[in-house]
Protein backbone atom coordinates (compact mmCIF):
# COMPACT_ATOMS: atom_id res chain seq x y z
CA UNK A 1 0.00 0.00 0.00
CA UNK A 2 1.37 3.39 -1.02
CA UNK A 3 2.23 5.53 2.06
CA UNK A 4 0.03 8.56 2.61
CA UNK A 5 1.81 11.84 2.08
CA UNK A 6 1.75 14.26 5.02
CA UNK A 7 2.54 17.95 5.38
CA UNK A 8 4.27 19.52 8.39
CA UNK A 9 3.82 23.11 9.53
CA UNK A 10 4.96 25.32 12.37
CA UNK A 11 2.24 27.71 13.49
CA UNK A 12 3.17 31.05 15.01
CA UNK A 13 0.95 33.78 16.37
CA UNK A 14 -1.65 31.91 18.38
CA UNK A 15 -2.76 34.00 21.37
CA UNK A 16 -4.86 33.24 24.45
CA UNK A 17 -5.73 35.78 27.09
CA UNK A 18 -5.00 34.93 30.73
CA UNK A 19 -7.92 32.99 32.13
CA UNK A 20 -8.93 31.57 28.74
CA UNK A 21 -9.08 27.81 29.34
CA UNK A 22 -9.57 26.79 25.70
CA UNK A 23 -7.28 24.13 24.27
CA UNK A 24 -4.63 25.86 22.10
CA UNK A 25 -4.73 23.13 19.45
CA UNK A 26 -8.52 23.28 19.11
CA UNK A 27 -8.37 27.08 18.87
CA UNK A 28 -5.63 26.87 16.23
CA UNK A 29 -7.68 24.55 14.03
CA UNK A 30 -10.65 26.90 14.31
CA UNK A 31 -8.74 30.15 13.72
CA UNK A 32 -6.73 28.82 10.78
CA UNK A 33 -9.69 26.93 9.29
CA UNK A 34 -8.01 23.53 9.32
CA UNK A 35 -10.37 20.58 9.12
CA UNK A 36 -9.98 18.33 12.19
CA UNK A 37 -10.29 15.31 9.90
CA UNK A 38 -7.12 16.48 8.06
CA UNK A 39 -5.07 16.64 11.26
CA UNK A 40 -2.57 13.77 11.60
CA UNK A 41 -0.78 15.07 14.70
CA UNK A 42 -0.33 18.26 16.72
CA UNK A 43 2.21 19.28 19.32
CA UNK A 44 2.56 22.42 21.43
CA UNK A 45 6.19 23.49 21.19
CA UNK A 46 6.17 26.62 23.32
CA UNK A 47 3.96 28.66 25.63
CA UNK A 48 5.16 32.05 26.86
CA UNK A 49 3.65 35.06 28.60
CA UNK A 50 3.97 38.33 26.67
CA UNK A 51 3.40 41.25 29.06
CA UNK A 52 5.12 43.93 26.98
CA UNK A 53 1.78 45.66 26.45
CA UNK A 54 0.72 46.43 29.99
CA UNK A 55 -2.91 46.89 28.92
CA UNK A 56 -3.15 43.45 27.30
CA UNK A 57 -0.88 40.64 28.48
CA UNK A 58 -1.34 37.44 26.45
CA UNK A 59 -0.02 33.91 26.30
CA UNK A 60 1.62 33.13 22.96
CA UNK A 61 1.91 29.64 21.51
CA UNK A 62 4.00 27.95 18.88
CA UNK A 63 2.61 24.66 17.55
CA UNK A 64 3.70 22.00 15.10
CA UNK A 65 0.96 20.45 12.97
CA UNK A 66 1.01 17.52 10.57
CA UNK A 67 -1.87 17.34 8.09
CA UNK A 68 -2.97 14.90 5.41
CA UNK A 69 -3.35 17.66 2.80
CA UNK A 70 -1.55 20.95 2.19
CA UNK A 71 -2.74 24.24 3.64
CA UNK A 72 -1.73 27.76 2.75
CA UNK A 73 -2.41 30.01 5.67
CA UNK A 74 -0.73 33.13 7.01
CA UNK A 75 1.66 32.25 9.89
CA UNK A 76 1.77 28.57 8.87
CA UNK A 77 5.45 27.82 8.17
CA UNK A 78 6.01 24.74 5.97
CA UNK A 79 8.64 22.43 7.46
CA UNK A 80 10.96 20.02 5.72
CA UNK A 81 12.17 16.86 7.43
CA UNK A 82 14.26 17.74 10.44
CA UNK A 83 17.81 16.52 10.81
CA UNK A 84 18.06 13.71 13.38
CA UNK A 85 19.45 14.59 16.78
CA UNK A 86 23.23 14.04 16.83
CA UNK A 87 22.89 12.04 20.06
CA UNK A 88 20.71 9.48 18.26
CA UNK A 89 23.82 8.05 16.58
CA UNK A 90 25.15 6.85 19.96
CA UNK A 91 22.10 4.94 21.23
CA UNK A 92 23.08 1.55 22.75
CA UNK A 93 26.76 1.92 21.82
CA UNK A 94 28.59 2.06 25.17
CA UNK A 95 29.22 -1.35 26.81
CA UNK A 96 28.82 -1.19 30.59
CA UNK A 97 28.81 -3.92 33.27
CA UNK A 98 25.47 -4.95 34.72
CA UNK A 99 26.18 -3.41 38.14
CA UNK A 100 26.52 0.37 38.10
CA UNK A 101 27.10 2.66 41.08
CA UNK A 102 25.60 6.15 40.71
CA UNK A 103 26.76 8.91 43.06
CA UNK A 104 24.39 11.80 43.78
CA UNK A 105 20.58 11.83 43.87
CA UNK A 106 20.06 15.22 42.26
CA UNK A 107 18.31 15.58 38.88
CA UNK A 108 21.25 14.13 36.95
CA UNK A 109 21.91 11.15 39.22
CA UNK A 110 18.30 10.06 39.73
CA UNK A 111 17.45 10.42 36.02
CA UNK A 112 20.51 8.37 35.10
CA UNK A 113 19.74 5.73 37.71
CA UNK A 114 16.11 5.36 36.61
CA UNK A 115 16.98 5.15 32.92
CA UNK A 116 19.71 2.56 33.54
CA UNK A 117 17.53 0.45 35.85
CA UNK A 118 14.70 0.44 33.32
CA UNK A 119 17.17 -0.90 30.72
CA UNK A 120 18.02 -3.87 32.93
CA UNK A 121 21.10 -2.65 34.79
CA UNK A 122 21.57 -3.36 38.49
CA UNK A 123 21.83 0.17 39.87
CA UNK A 124 22.94 1.33 43.31
CA UNK A 125 22.31 5.04 43.96
CA UNK A 126 24.51 6.62 46.65
CA UNK A 127 23.58 9.89 48.39
CA UNK A 128 25.89 11.45 50.99
CA UNK A 129 22.97 13.14 52.75
CA UNK A 130 19.82 11.75 54.31
CA UNK A 131 16.40 10.97 52.90
CA UNK A 132 13.81 13.60 52.09
CA UNK A 133 11.95 13.46 55.40
CA UNK A 134 15.05 13.83 57.56
CA UNK A 135 16.54 16.37 55.19
CA UNK A 136 13.43 18.56 55.37
CA UNK A 137 13.52 18.38 59.17
CA UNK A 138 17.17 19.45 59.28
CA UNK A 139 16.52 22.22 56.77
CA UNK A 140 13.82 23.67 59.02
CA UNK A 141 16.16 23.39 62.00
CA UNK A 142 18.89 25.20 60.05
CA UNK A 143 16.59 28.10 59.20
CA UNK A 144 15.16 28.43 62.71
CA UNK A 145 18.19 27.65 64.87
CA UNK A 146 21.19 28.12 62.58
CA UNK A 147 22.44 24.57 63.23
CA UNK A 148 24.18 23.19 60.13
CA UNK A 149 24.70 19.50 59.40
CA UNK A 150 27.60 19.42 56.90
CA UNK A 151 26.24 16.23 55.27
CA UNK A 152 22.50 17.02 55.17
CA UNK A 153 21.51 20.59 54.32
CA UNK A 154 20.14 22.73 51.49
CA UNK A 155 22.71 21.29 49.06
CA UNK A 156 23.26 17.71 50.25
CA UNK A 157 20.55 15.10 50.68
CA UNK A 158 17.88 13.37 48.65
CA UNK A 159 17.10 15.32 45.49
CA UNK A 160 20.31 17.37 45.61
CA UNK A 161 20.41 21.17 45.50
CA UNK A 162 17.40 21.24 43.16
CA UNK A 163 15.04 20.15 45.95
CA UNK A 164 15.24 23.50 47.74
CA UNK A 165 15.12 25.96 44.85
CA UNK A 166 12.58 27.68 42.68
CA UNK A 167 12.31 24.46 40.69
CA UNK A 168 12.95 26.13 37.33
CA UNK A 169 12.80 23.83 34.31
CA UNK A 170 13.95 26.51 31.87
CA UNK A 171 16.23 25.47 29.03
CA UNK A 172 17.17 27.02 25.69
CA UNK A 173 17.42 23.67 23.89
CA UNK A 174 14.88 20.97 23.04
CA UNK A 175 17.00 17.96 22.07
CA UNK A 176 15.92 14.36 22.51
CA UNK A 177 17.34 14.05 26.02
CA UNK A 178 15.79 17.33 27.17
CA UNK A 179 12.44 16.02 25.98
CA UNK A 180 13.08 12.68 27.67
CA UNK A 181 13.85 14.42 30.99
CA UNK A 182 10.65 16.45 30.88
CA UNK A 183 8.67 13.34 29.90
CA UNK A 184 10.19 11.44 32.84
CA UNK A 185 8.86 14.08 35.25
CA UNK A 186 5.44 14.02 33.59
CA UNK A 187 5.37 10.23 33.97
CA UNK A 188 6.16 10.75 37.66
CA UNK A 189 3.09 12.95 38.09
CA UNK A 190 4.01 16.44 36.87
CA UNK A 191 1.71 18.46 34.61
CA UNK A 192 2.23 17.76 30.86
CA UNK A 193 2.46 21.50 30.10
CA UNK A 194 6.02 21.64 31.50
CA UNK A 195 7.01 20.07 28.17
CA UNK A 196 6.12 23.20 26.21
CA UNK A 197 6.11 26.12 28.64
CA UNK A 198 8.86 28.66 27.98
CA UNK A 199 9.55 29.06 31.71
CA UNK A 200 8.10 26.11 33.59
CA UNK A 201 8.55 26.22 37.34
CA UNK A 202 7.66 23.72 40.05
CA UNK A 203 8.54 25.35 43.35
CA UNK A 204 10.32 23.58 46.19
CA UNK A 205 7.09 22.10 47.58
CA UNK A 206 6.32 20.42 44.25
CA UNK A 207 9.97 19.44 43.76
CA UNK A 208 9.83 17.42 46.97
CA UNK A 209 6.77 15.51 45.74
CA UNK A 210 8.56 14.80 42.47
CA UNK A 211 11.75 13.65 44.24
CA UNK A 212 9.76 11.11 46.26
CA UNK A 213 7.99 9.86 43.12
CA UNK A 214 11.28 9.41 41.29
CA UNK A 215 12.81 7.41 44.11
CA UNK A 216 9.78 5.09 44.03
CA UNK A 217 10.12 4.72 40.27
CA UNK A 218 13.79 3.74 40.66
CA UNK A 219 12.99 1.21 43.36
CA UNK A 220 10.11 -0.21 41.32
CA UNK A 221 12.63 -0.81 38.52
CA UNK A 222 14.87 -2.76 40.90
CA UNK A 223 17.27 0.03 41.85
CA UNK A 224 18.78 0.30 45.32
CA UNK A 225 19.13 3.61 47.22
CA UNK A 226 21.78 4.14 49.91
CA UNK A 227 21.58 7.31 52.04
CA UNK A 228 24.44 8.63 54.19
CA UNK A 229 26.74 6.99 51.64
CA UNK A 230 29.47 9.40 50.58
CA UNK A 231 32.02 8.63 47.89
CA UNK A 232 35.33 8.96 49.76
CA UNK A 233 37.90 7.34 47.50
CA UNK A 234 38.46 5.29 44.36
CA UNK A 235 41.15 2.81 43.36
CA UNK A 236 42.55 2.92 39.83
CA UNK A 237 44.77 0.28 38.22
CA UNK A 238 46.34 0.76 34.81
CA UNK A 239 43.92 3.56 34.01
CA UNK A 240 40.80 1.55 34.94
CA UNK A 241 38.52 1.90 37.94
CA UNK A 242 38.47 -1.24 40.10
CA UNK A 243 36.74 -0.25 43.34
CA UNK A 244 35.30 2.66 45.29
CA UNK A 245 34.90 3.47 48.99
CA UNK A 246 31.54 4.65 50.28
CA UNK A 247 31.46 5.93 53.88
CA UNK A 248 34.30 3.67 54.96
CA UNK A 249 33.31 0.57 52.97
CA UNK A 250 35.21 -0.52 49.85
CA UNK A 251 33.14 -2.07 47.06
CA UNK A 252 34.21 -3.63 43.76
CA UNK A 253 33.20 -1.17 41.07
CA UNK A 254 33.82 -1.16 37.34
CA UNK A 255 31.27 1.54 36.44
CA UNK A 256 30.90 4.68 38.56
CA UNK A 257 28.58 7.49 37.49
CA UNK A 258 29.49 10.68 39.36
CA UNK A 259 26.66 13.23 39.41
CA UNK A 260 27.45 15.12 42.60
CA UNK A 261 26.56 18.71 41.73
CA UNK A 262 28.74 21.80 41.85
CA UNK A 263 29.42 22.04 45.60
CA UNK A 264 30.95 18.71 46.66
CA UNK A 265 34.45 20.17 46.69
CA UNK A 266 35.92 17.35 48.77
CA UNK A 267 34.81 14.72 46.26
CA UNK A 268 35.84 16.77 43.23
CA UNK A 269 39.30 17.28 44.75
CA UNK A 270 39.70 13.57 45.52
CA UNK A 271 38.82 12.57 41.96
CA UNK A 272 41.39 14.93 40.46
CA UNK A 273 44.02 13.69 42.91
CA UNK A 274 43.23 10.12 41.79
CA UNK A 275 43.99 11.01 38.18
CA UNK A 276 40.80 12.27 36.55
CA UNK A 277 41.68 15.02 34.10
CA UNK A 278 39.95 18.37 34.61
CA UNK A 279 40.34 21.96 33.55
CA UNK A 280 39.23 25.32 34.89
CA UNK A 281 36.13 26.90 33.47
CA UNK A 282 34.40 30.25 33.84
CA UNK A 283 31.93 30.72 36.67
CA UNK A 284 30.25 33.71 38.31
CA UNK A 285 29.94 35.30 41.75
CA UNK A 286 28.03 38.19 43.27
CA UNK A 287 25.17 38.61 45.70
CA UNK A 288 21.46 37.97 46.07
CA UNK A 289 19.41 41.11 45.44
CA UNK A 290 15.97 41.35 47.05
CA UNK A 291 13.02 43.65 46.29
CA UNK A 292 9.40 43.90 47.34
CA UNK A 293 7.49 41.67 44.94
CA UNK A 294 4.94 44.46 44.48
CA UNK A 295 7.64 46.61 42.86
CA UNK A 296 8.53 43.91 40.34
CA UNK A 297 4.86 43.25 39.59
CA UNK A 298 4.19 46.94 38.96
CA UNK A 299 7.26 47.44 36.77
CA UNK A 300 6.82 44.26 34.71
CA UNK A 301 3.04 44.11 34.32
CA UNK A 302 1.92 47.71 34.62
CA UNK A 303 -1.71 48.38 35.43
CA UNK A 304 -3.12 45.78 33.06
CA UNK A 305 -1.56 42.70 34.60
CA UNK A 306 -3.11 40.99 37.60
CA UNK A 307 -0.52 38.91 39.54
CA UNK A 308 -3.38 36.77 40.87
CA UNK A 309 -4.00 35.63 37.29
CA UNK A 310 -0.51 35.90 35.76
CA UNK A 311 1.48 34.87 38.83
CA UNK A 312 4.26 36.84 40.49
CA UNK A 313 6.29 38.77 37.93
CA UNK A 314 9.89 37.90 37.18
CA UNK A 315 12.75 39.48 35.26
CA UNK A 316 15.96 38.63 33.50
CA UNK A 317 18.61 41.33 33.34
CA UNK A 318 21.91 41.26 31.52
CA UNK A 319 24.64 43.79 30.81
CA UNK A 320 26.78 42.15 28.16
CA UNK A 321 29.63 44.64 28.20
CA UNK A 322 30.63 47.69 30.20
CA UNK A 323 32.12 50.84 28.58
CA UNK A 324 35.63 49.79 29.59
CA UNK A 325 35.17 46.47 27.74
CA UNK A 326 34.69 44.20 30.76
CA UNK A 327 31.73 41.83 30.95
CA UNK A 328 28.81 43.12 32.97
CA UNK A 329 26.54 41.48 35.50
CA UNK A 330 23.44 39.40 34.91
CA UNK A 331 20.57 38.09 36.99
CA UNK A 332 20.68 34.44 37.93
CA UNK A 333 18.03 32.06 39.30
CA UNK A 334 15.34 34.70 39.83
CA UNK A 335 12.80 33.65 42.49
CA UNK A 336 9.51 35.62 42.39
CA UNK A 337 7.68 35.57 45.71
CA UNK A 338 10.59 33.64 47.18
CA UNK A 339 13.07 33.70 50.01
CA UNK A 340 16.83 33.66 50.46
CA UNK A 341 18.48 30.70 52.18
CA UNK A 342 21.89 29.91 53.69
CA UNK A 343 23.31 27.23 51.39
CA UNK A 344 26.53 26.62 53.27
CA UNK A 345 28.05 23.15 53.61
CA UNK A 346 30.55 24.14 56.32
CA UNK A 347 30.12 26.23 59.47
CA UNK A 348 33.07 28.46 58.53
CA UNK A 349 31.72 29.30 55.06
CA UNK A 350 28.65 31.30 54.07
CA UNK A 351 26.84 31.01 50.73
CA UNK A 352 23.32 32.07 49.75
CA UNK A 353 20.73 31.02 47.20
CA UNK A 354 17.07 31.61 46.40
CA UNK A 355 14.01 29.40 46.83
CA UNK A 356 10.28 29.72 46.25
CA UNK A 357 7.17 27.62 46.60
CA UNK A 358 4.77 26.69 43.82
CA UNK A 359 2.45 29.64 44.51
CA UNK A 360 5.30 32.19 44.60
CA UNK A 361 3.19 34.08 47.11
CA UNK A 362 5.91 35.57 49.31
CA UNK A 363 6.39 39.31 49.87
CA UNK A 364 9.80 39.44 48.25
CA UNK A 365 11.44 38.79 44.91
CA UNK A 366 15.10 37.79 44.84
CA UNK A 367 17.69 36.99 42.25
CA UNK A 368 21.38 36.36 42.06
CA UNK A 369 23.19 39.35 40.58
CA UNK A 370 26.51 37.96 39.46
CA UNK A 371 29.51 38.74 37.26
CA UNK A 372 31.69 36.32 35.26
CA UNK A 373 35.03 35.30 36.74
CA UNK A 374 37.27 34.80 33.72
CA UNK A 375 40.62 33.02 33.62
CA UNK A 376 42.45 36.35 33.48
CA UNK A 377 40.55 37.54 36.57
CA UNK A 378 41.48 34.35 38.40
CA UNK A 379 45.13 34.60 37.43
CA UNK A 380 45.30 38.17 38.70
CA UNK A 381 43.61 37.17 41.97
CA UNK A 382 46.05 34.25 42.42
CA UNK A 383 49.03 36.55 41.90
CA UNK A 384 47.62 39.10 44.36
CA UNK A 385 46.81 36.60 47.11
CA UNK A 386 49.62 34.07 46.61
CA UNK A 387 47.12 31.31 45.75
CA UNK A 388 48.44 28.55 43.45
CA UNK A 389 47.33 29.25 39.88
CA UNK A 390 46.17 25.69 39.21
CA UNK A 391 43.01 23.73 38.45
CA UNK A 392 41.74 24.30 42.00
CA UNK A 393 42.03 28.10 41.84
CA UNK A 394 38.32 28.62 41.15
CA UNK A 395 37.31 26.62 44.20
CA UNK A 396 39.86 28.53 46.26
CA UNK A 397 38.38 31.82 45.05
CA UNK A 398 34.85 30.74 46.01
CA UNK A 399 35.97 29.42 49.39
CA UNK A 400 37.90 32.60 50.24
CA UNK A 401 34.86 34.77 49.54
CA UNK A 402 32.59 32.50 51.58
CA UNK A 403 34.96 32.38 54.56
CA UNK A 404 35.36 36.14 54.69
CA UNK A 405 31.58 36.54 54.48
CA UNK A 406 31.15 34.09 57.35
CA UNK A 407 33.57 36.09 59.49
CA UNK A 408 31.62 39.29 58.81
CA UNK A 409 28.29 37.63 59.55
CA UNK A 410 29.49 35.97 62.73
CA UNK A 411 27.78 33.02 64.41
CA UNK A 412 24.46 31.60 63.33
CA UNK A 413 24.90 32.10 59.56
CA UNK A 414 24.05 35.80 59.62
CA UNK A 415 24.71 37.31 56.20
CA UNK A 416 26.53 40.52 55.19
CA UNK A 417 24.02 42.94 53.64
CA UNK A 418 23.77 46.44 52.22
CA UNK A 419 21.12 48.58 50.59
CA UNK A 420 21.90 48.68 46.88
CA UNK A 421 22.04 52.48 46.70
CA UNK A 422 24.55 52.42 49.60
CA UNK A 423 26.59 49.85 47.72
CA UNK A 424 26.88 52.29 44.82
CA UNK A 425 27.96 55.01 47.28
CA UNK A 426 30.37 52.60 49.05
CA UNK A 427 29.21 53.09 52.62
CA UNK A 428 27.47 50.90 55.17
CA UNK A 429 23.71 51.09 55.43
CA UNK A 430 22.51 52.71 58.65
CA UNK A 431 19.39 50.57 58.57
CA UNK A 432 18.37 47.47 56.67
CA UNK A 433 14.83 46.76 55.43
CA UNK A 434 12.73 43.70 56.15
CA UNK A 435 14.02 40.59 54.45
CA UNK A 436 13.14 36.98 53.75
CA UNK A 437 16.55 35.83 55.02
CA UNK A 438 15.60 34.25 58.34
CA UNK A 439 19.07 33.96 59.92
CA UNK A 440 19.55 37.72 60.20
CA UNK A 441 21.71 40.33 58.50
CA UNK A 442 24.83 42.30 59.37
CA UNK A 443 25.24 45.71 57.75
CA UNK A 444 28.56 46.00 55.96
CA UNK A 445 30.18 47.65 52.97
CA UNK A 446 30.17 44.85 50.43
CA UNK A 447 32.72 46.67 48.31
CA UNK A 448 35.20 45.60 51.00
CA UNK A 449 34.10 41.97 50.70
CA UNK A 450 34.26 41.63 46.92
CA UNK A 451 37.44 41.78 44.82
CA UNK A 452 37.72 45.03 42.89
CA UNK A 453 36.72 43.60 39.51
CA UNK A 454 33.48 42.17 40.98
CA UNK A 455 32.57 45.52 42.54
CA UNK A 456 33.38 47.43 39.37
CA UNK A 457 31.19 45.21 37.18
CA UNK A 458 28.29 45.23 39.63
CA UNK A 459 28.38 49.04 39.96
CA UNK A 460 28.49 49.56 36.19
CA UNK A 461 25.64 47.15 35.56
CA UNK A 462 23.34 48.38 38.34
CA UNK A 463 22.95 51.79 36.70
CA UNK A 464 21.77 50.13 33.49
CA UNK A 465 19.41 47.79 35.34
CA UNK A 466 17.85 50.74 37.17
CA UNK A 467 16.96 52.30 33.81
CA UNK A 468 15.23 49.09 32.77
CA UNK A 469 13.38 48.62 36.08
CA UNK A 470 13.02 52.01 37.80
CA UNK A 471 13.47 51.60 41.54
CA UNK A 472 15.75 48.58 41.13
CA UNK A 473 18.57 50.36 42.96
CA UNK A 474 16.54 52.46 45.41
CA UNK A 475 14.42 49.50 46.61
CA UNK A 476 17.11 46.82 46.37
CA UNK A 477 18.88 44.99 49.17
CA UNK A 478 22.11 43.05 48.60
CA UNK A 479 22.62 39.88 50.66
CA UNK A 480 25.99 38.21 50.10
CA UNK A 481 27.56 36.17 48.78
CA UNK A 482 26.17 34.25 45.79
CA UNK A 483 29.12 32.03 44.86
CA UNK A 484 27.86 28.65 43.73
CA UNK A 485 26.31 29.49 40.39
CA UNK A 486 28.21 26.66 38.70
CA UNK A 487 31.22 24.42 39.14
CA UNK A 488 34.53 26.19 38.41
CA UNK A 489 35.82 22.93 36.88
CA UNK A 490 35.10 20.81 33.84
CA UNK A 491 36.15 17.16 33.81
CA UNK A 492 37.43 15.92 30.48
CA UNK A 493 35.42 13.04 29.03
CA UNK A 494 35.31 11.03 25.84
CA UNK A 495 32.74 12.45 23.46
CA UNK A 496 31.43 9.00 22.53
CA UNK A 497 31.49 7.00 25.78
CA UNK A 498 31.25 9.96 28.23
CA UNK A 499 33.90 8.19 30.33
CA UNK A 500 36.78 10.14 31.84
CA UNK A 501 39.60 10.53 29.34
CA UNK A 502 42.12 9.31 31.93
CA UNK A 503 40.25 6.81 34.12
CA UNK A 504 38.07 4.29 32.31
CA UNK A 505 34.84 3.39 34.06
CA UNK A 506 34.27 6.78 35.73
CA UNK A 507 31.52 8.81 34.08
CA UNK A 508 31.46 12.47 35.11
CA UNK A 509 28.01 13.95 34.50
CA UNK A 510 25.96 17.03 35.24
CA UNK A 511 26.79 20.32 36.95
CA UNK A 512 29.59 19.01 39.15
CA UNK A 513 31.37 17.71 36.06
CA UNK A 514 30.97 21.06 34.32
CA UNK A 515 28.73 19.64 31.59
CA UNK A 516 25.35 21.15 32.44
CA UNK A 517 23.71 24.10 34.15
CA UNK A 518 20.33 23.76 35.80
CA UNK A 519 17.81 21.05 36.59
CA UNK A 520 16.76 20.10 33.05
CA UNK A 521 20.14 19.95 31.33
CA UNK A 522 21.53 18.01 34.30
CA UNK A 523 18.78 15.40 34.08
CA UNK A 524 19.30 15.26 30.32
CA UNK A 525 23.02 14.56 30.80
CA UNK A 526 22.15 11.63 33.05
CA UNK A 527 19.74 10.25 30.46
CA UNK A 528 22.35 10.82 27.72
CA UNK A 529 24.68 8.22 29.24
CA UNK A 530 21.88 5.76 29.99
CA UNK A 531 20.67 6.04 26.40
CA UNK A 532 24.13 5.07 25.12
CA UNK A 533 24.63 2.23 27.60
CA UNK A 534 24.28 -1.44 26.72
CA UNK A 535 24.98 -4.50 28.84
CA UNK A 536 28.49 -5.80 28.27
CA UNK A 537 28.22 -8.97 30.38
Amino acid sequence: MKPTKTFRYRLHGLELEPGDKRDPITKALHDWRIEPSDLVSAEILRESLDARKASRPVYRYTLELTTSRPYRRHLLEPLVNQKPDADADFTDTVPMPRRVHVVGSGPCGIANAIALAEKGFSVVLHERGEDLVERSRKARHLVKEGVLDPETNFLYGEGGAGTFTDGKLTTRTRGMHIRAALKMWVDCGEEPRIQWQAKPHLGTDRMRVLVAAMRKRLQDAGGEVCFSSRLEDIEVRSGHLVRARFSGVWQDCEALVVAIGHSARDTLTMLIERGLAAERKEFAVGARIEHPQELINARQYGRGGDPKVLGAAEYFLSCSQLPEGDPGAYSFCMCPGGEILPTSTSVDELATNGMSFRARAGRFANSGLVVPVRNEDLRAWCAQTGTPDDVFAGMAFQRDLERRAALIGGAGLKAPAQRTEDFLASHESRTLPDTSYARGLVSTNLQELFPGFVTQRLVGSLREFDRKIPGFVREGLFIAPETRTSCPLRFLRDGTTLSSTTVQGVYMLGEGAGWSGGIVTSAADGIRLADRAKLSK
